[in-house]
């Protein structure tokens, strides 16, 4: 955990500090704006670090929630402080969970998921943003120190990630992507590459930096279950109407006089 711990707060202070964060927080407003905009509910929640609170102002639902391990007092929002291992949220209680490079940066993103899955309600949402390994940024982190930020988190697949949410019960609705320019160093020289943006979301927006999912929560059908009878019914008939003569049986005991 103290691992995960501080991996999440150097990338709070580079999505605080770093031009390359700024740009991926207007990409994912930008994303989550056009994915969240219809959808309605009570509680949201995003499990991440404090910078990225604002992506939840995106959202028309009423009751936000950020959750995080990193203490913070400034937030404009309820701040709730945990552990990423178990959530203490109740099964079933949230509409939607936003989990923007969070899975990255944590030594369990598998659990983690799951967990996040749990406490989403039956056809409820869940957004994953990630870090796209095929693309120009999954190239940068081959070239790149291990200890710098964003390059030393663990780029997952978003085919990974779906075949997760698949085994939790959730249905892949939508995906996007974003951030088709090189992640160079000058920000001067990353503005210019912006013609690529429209260029890769039209045209191979597998090779985007960032990719973004939304997945339903499925509702499971009662099936309803076929009594099988053991029992046999009788096969004798009783006639509704009845005839004839009716005789004693020699069993019946009649007293004199009669």
């Amino acid at each position: 955990m103290a691992h995960s711990y501080r991996s999440l707060q150097h990338f709070n202070q580079w999505l605080a500090h770093h031009f390359l964060g700024e740009r991926l927080l207007q990409a994912e407003q930008s994303s989550l704006a056009a994915l969240l905009h219809q959808h309605f509910g009570k509680h949201a929640v995003l499990i991440g670090v404090p910078q990225q609170e604002s992506l939840l102002n995106l959202t028309e639902l009423p009751y936000h929630a950020l959750l995080s391990p990193l203490n913070h007092q400034k937030t404009r929002v309820n701040f709730i402080e945990s552990d990423l291992h178990e959530l203490p949220i109740f099964t079933g209680s949230v509409d939607l969970v936003v989990l923007p490079h969070t899975l990255e940066f944590i030594d369990n993103p598998r659990q983690l998921l799951t967990e996040a899955c749990r406490i989403i309600k039956p056809e409820g949402l869940i957004v994953i943003c990630g870090f796209n390994p095929t693309s120009m940024w999954g190239v940068r982190k081959l070239f790149t120190k291990e200890n710098s930020m964003p390059w030393s988190g663990q780029f997952i697949h978003p085919g990974k990630v779906k075949n997760w949410l698949k085994l939790a019960d959730f249905e892949l609705e939508t995906q996007q992507a974003a951030l088709f320019s090189p992640p160079v160093t000058n920000a001067r020289m990353y503005d210019k590459f912006h013609f690529l943006e429209t260029i890769g979301s039209k045209w191979c927006p597998m090779l985007g930096g960032a990719y973004f999912l939304l997945a339903r929560a499925k509702v499971i059908p009662l099936t309803p279950i076929k009594l099988k009878w053991k029992q046999q019914l009788s096969s004798i008939r009783i006639p509704t109407a009845i005839t004839g003569h009716i005789a004693r049986s020699p069993d019946v005991c009649v007293r004199k006089g009669e």
